[in-house]
C-alpha cells in the first residue's frame, strides 16, 4: 500500500549552496529537503543552472514537427514490432484510444562498445534518433541535457545524503555517469477537440494517468504551467503547485526501499486536463550492477530491506507499473 503524506505543502528550496557553498548553507538546505521529504513528498528546486526555455522551445519543436511515418518507424516495441527497444523510442498516440505520446531516451554513453550492451544486459539500448537532417538539433540539445540533468541530479542527492545522516558524497560512487540506467522522458499531451475517453478515479476525478509511484531513486520534472499533478496525502488527494521556472523534485521508490521508507516515494496521478502541455521528467537511476545497502536514519524496530542490484530491481518495478497502469 502506498504511504499517504502528510500535506500537499510543496516549498521551493534554493538548491545553489550544493553545488559548492559553505557547510551551514548545505545544512540548511539538506534539512529543507528532509522537511519536504517526510512532508508532501514533493519540493521544487531553484537556482539549478537549466535553460528551461530552451528545453521547451527543442521539445515542442520537435513533436511539432515529427511526421506519423517518423513516429511509427521510431516507436518502441510497444507499438512497433519491428524495433526491439522497450525503453528508447517513441511512445505512440492511438487514435480514439490514448492522446499521450512521448520519447524516451537512454544514457548516451550506451554504444554498441559499452559492456553491457556487448552482453545485451536488459534495460539497456543504444538510442535511435529521429533523422538528423529534418531535426538538426535535437540529437545534440537530448544529449547534452541528459548529461546536465543527471549532474544536476548528483548535486540534488548531496543534499539528500545529508539530509539521511550521510557524507554529502554518499551516492557519488552508485552514480557513475557511463553506467546510469537513467532517462528522460519529453512527454506531450495535446488539446483535442475530440479527445479519447479518459479514466475516472474512485473520488469521480477525470484522469490523463492513474495513481502511481516513480520507479525511480529520484524524478526531477519539468513541466508546462498548467496545474495537473495531485498527491494522495491523509485528507485525500491534493493539488501540487505549479512553476515556469524549477524543476519538481520527489523521491521514488527506490529510495524509499533503501530508506525504509523514511524518504518514502509518494503516490500521485495526473488529473486530465484537456490543454496543450509538456511534462519532462528525468528519472535518476543507479547502474545495473550497483547494490547499496538498506538503511534506516531513525530506529524503528522493522526490518531493513535485503540489498538488491539496482538493474534488477528496476526491471521488477517497470513491470509492476506497466502491469498496474498498462503502456504509456
Amino acid at each position: 500500500m502506498p504511504i499517504l503524506m502528510p500535506s500537499a505543502h510543496v516549498p521551493t528550496i534554493d538548491i545553489s549552496p550544493l553545488f559548492g557553498g559553505e557547510a551551514d548553507d548545505k545544512t540548511r538546505v539538506a534539512q529543507e529537503i528532509n522537511k519536504a521529504c517526510r512532508g508532501s513528498g514533493f519540493f521544487y528546486a531553484s537556482h539549478h543552472g537549466i535553460d528551461v526555455q530552451l528545453l521547451q522551445d527543442v521539445v515542442n519543436e520537435f513533436h511539432r514537427t515529427m511526421t506519423d511515418e517518423e513516429k511509427y518507424d521510431l516507436a518502441i516495441n510497444a507499438y512497433n514490432k519491428a524495433n526491439p527497444h522497450v525503453r528508447n523510442g517513441y511512445y505512440m498516440a492511438v487514435k480514439g484510444k490514448k492522446a499521450v505520446e512521448s520519447w524516451c531516451y537512454l544514457n548516451p554513453s550506451f554504444s554498441e562498445d559499452h559492456p553491457m550492451i556487448k552482453s545485451g544486459t536488459p534495460m539497456h539500448e543504444v538510442n535511435i534518433w529521429p533523422d538528423e537532417k529534418r531535426h538538426e538539433r535535437f540529437r545534440p540539445f537530448c544529449e547534452q541535457y541528459y548529461r546536465d540533468m543527471f549532474r544536476l541530479s548528483k548535486v540534488l542527492m548531496r543534499g539528500f545524503a545529508l539530509a539521511l545522516g550521510k557524507p554529502e558524497d554518499f551516492f557519488d560512487a552508485p552514480l557513475a555517469e557511463d553506467d546510469t540506467l537513467s532517462a528522460v522522458s519529453m512527454i506531450r499531451y495535446p488539446y483535442l477537440e475530440d479527445y479519447p475517453p479518459v479514466k475516472t478515479g474512485p473520488d469521480g476525478t477525470e484522469l490523463s494517468f492513474e495513481d502511481h509511484l516513480d520507479v525511480s531513486m529520484i524524478t526531477v520534472l519539468f513541466q508546462t504551467e498548467v496545474q495537473n499533478l495531485q498527491v494522495e496525502t491523509v485528507n485525500g488527494w491534493q493539488d501540487l503547485p505549479t512553476s515556469g521556472d524549477n524543476f519538481l523534485v520527489n523521491c521514488g521508490t527506490y529510495m524509499g526501499y533503501l530508506t525504509n521508507d523514511y524518504f518514502p516515494a509518494p503516490n500521485h496521478r495526473v488529473k486530465f486536463i484537456n490543454a496543450e502541455r509538456l511534462s519532462l521528467p528525468f528519472f535518476l537511476h543507479a547502474g545495473h550492477t550497483t547494490v547499496m545497502e538498506p538503511f534506516s536514519p531513525e530506529d524503528t524496530g522493522k526490518e531493513l530491506n535485503p540489498p538488491i542490484k539496482y538493474g534488477d530491481y528496476l526491471q521488477q518495478g517497470f513491470h509492476a507499473l506497466i502491469a498496474k497502469n498498462g503502456q504509456t
